[in-house]
């Protein structure tokens, strides 16, 4: 009785052993792509408690202001110090990055579903064409390059998103932003 109950054991243990290893060759097969999986339909470029869009004397951030020359804003103008760290809002692959007359240094990401978001007017730049990134992960600091060098202009991030070749306001996508007379009305509002 013995000796057919080992058999039986061990003829158990094949099964369970043969299914964990293949569940094994799986999360192996796998694991580096999860790192690419947007857990949030989108994450904020700047590392702040509000995204204020830029209104200064030279201008103003938001998305399809006008411009000179009949055209249109494409993207977003955000508020933020020198050297901010700017972060991937969704996973992708870096398709160019480059120097423009306009946007000054720039980085430009294809995501998933037609998407490609911009980057503009940046100081350094942390990753290369052809590089995968993950949401969230850190690819430039925020500088004052291109048009953005006017000593009027507030140093900000521009962001542009297309989906599908035609620009789309970032705000669609899940993006909150905060007028700069909204925020100076919560700032007293908090008691701040």
């Amino acid at each position: 009785m013995r000796e057919s109950m080992k058999g039986t054991g061990r003829a158990r243990g094949w099964p369970m052993f043969l299914a964990g290893a293949g569940c094994g060759v799986l999360i192996g097969w796998a694991a580096p792509g999860l790192s690419a999986v947007d857990w949030r339909p989108i994450v904020p470029p700047l590392e702040q408690a509000r995204l204020v869009i830029r209104t200064d004397a030279k201008g103003n951030g938001r998305f399809g202001a006008p411009r000179s020359g009949h055209r249109f804003h494409r993207g977003v103008d955000i508020e933020a110090p020198l050297g901010s760290p700017v972060r991937a809002i969704r996973s992708g692959t870096v398709i160019e990055i480059g120097s423009h007359r306009g946007l000054g240094r720039f980085i430009e990401l294809e995501h998933r579903h037609q998407l490609d978001s911009l980057y503009a007017h940046l100081d350094t730049v942390a990753v290369s064409v052809g590089e995968r990134v993950r949401q969230g992960q850190v690819i430039a600091t925020v500088g004052k390059t291109g048009n953005a060098r006017h000593p009027w202009i507030t140093p900000h991030l521009h962001l542009e998103v297309h989906q599908g070749g035609s620009p789309i306001d970032p705000a669609t996508l899940g993006l909150a932003f905060v007028e700069p007379a909204q925020e100076s009305r919560d700032t007293h509002a908090d008691g701040g």
